[in-house]
């Protein structure tokens, strides 16, 4: 009889074992490519304004073994808390049992999420730093935007502080405008090879469903931005978006802009005058909105 169980015993666990493989593999196989916040779950508070839930990325793109986090909130080092997030970076992923372990390069750790559940098609995550779940979705097919210049302002607001920092434009026909905290604009243009690479960030994004004001829920130190989407000088879509929550497509295409404005050297011209009106009254409704004042540029 013991000899028994004792078959019995080695015959169960090694059947537990080989499904809870089972069970890891098609996990796997089930969460590669491309995940985005689903927006569908955001309460609506009226007036095109909605409350999100604060994420410590903006998406997911899985590819075999590793996980690119394309913007996920990383900084490297305390004392830039006003220049927003750095670009993503891409790392090692593997799922045990029923948890999804992502590696933190920041902090030299793994970053554990629940798995409520996986399909093909959706995804939902307990998030142990958030206490709260997070549903994905895959990103939809590229949408035709008609809009040719994107405006960005942006504040950090700190405890017993805030930091007015900067805003920029940016055109298909390449041109840049930069305004520092000390409201000085300066004039660039790019060329045509990086006008496509930020233009491209922007193909997931369909700009006629954006909400107007996407509003976190954080306590404590905030990042603030308010983006607007021009056609022939005019806005079309202005969108306010509080701690990073708007929809991944967004977050994915901003900051991805705003990283290689920064980051490539770009020809010096002159200050158009109707450039510069613009972006004195983009700057200026979103500081009022933010309910700060705002110098006017030189």
């Amino acid at each position: 009889m013991n000899r028994f169980l004792l078959v019995f015993s080695v015959f169960m666990g090694t059947l537990i074992l080989s499904c809870t493989g089972n069970n890891e593999k098609q996990s796997i196989e089930n969460i590669q490519g491309s995940w985005v916040f689903d927006t569908a779950t955001l309460p609506d508070i009226g007036s095109g304004r909605v409350i999100s839930k604060i994420r410590d990325n903006c998406g997911f793109e899985f590819r075999m073994d590793s996980c690119n986090m394309s913007c996920a909130f990383y900084r490297k080092s305390e004392s830039n808390v006003c220049d927003g997030m750095t670009t993503g970076f891409r790392t090692n992923f593997d799922i045990k049992k029923d948890s999804l372990r992502i590696w933190d390069v920041e902090r030299k750790s793994w970053h554990i999420y629940l798995i409520k559940n996986l399909t093909k098609d959706s995804l939902i995550l307990f998030d142990q730093n958030m206490n709260y779940d997070v549903a994905y979705c895959r990103p939809s097919s590229s949408k035709n935007n008609s809009f040719d210049g994107i405006f960005f302002s942006k504040v950090f607001v700190g405890v017993g502080y805030t930091c007015v920092d900067e805003s920029f434009y940016f055109d298909r026909q390449g041109n840049y405008y930069y305004q520092n905290s000390e409201d000085e604009l300066s004039a660039y243009r790019f060329n045509q090879k990086m006008v496509d690479r930020i233009f491209h960030a922007y193909d997931r994004l369909d700009v006629g469903s954006l909400k107007s004001e996407y509003i976190g829920g954080g306590t404590g130190p905030s990042l603030h931005y308010s983006i607007s989407f021009i056609r022939n000088g005019t806005v079309i879509k202005r969108v306010i978006d509080h701690q990073n929550t708007g929809p991944d497509e967004l977050l994915q295409a901003y900051i991805v802009m705003i990283s290689n404005l920064k980051k490539y050297k770009a020809e010096k011209v002159n200050v158009d005058h109707k450039m510069s009106k613009l972006a004195r009254e983009e700057s200026q409704i979103f500081y009022q909105k933010m309910g700060l004042k705002k110098r006017g540029l030189k």
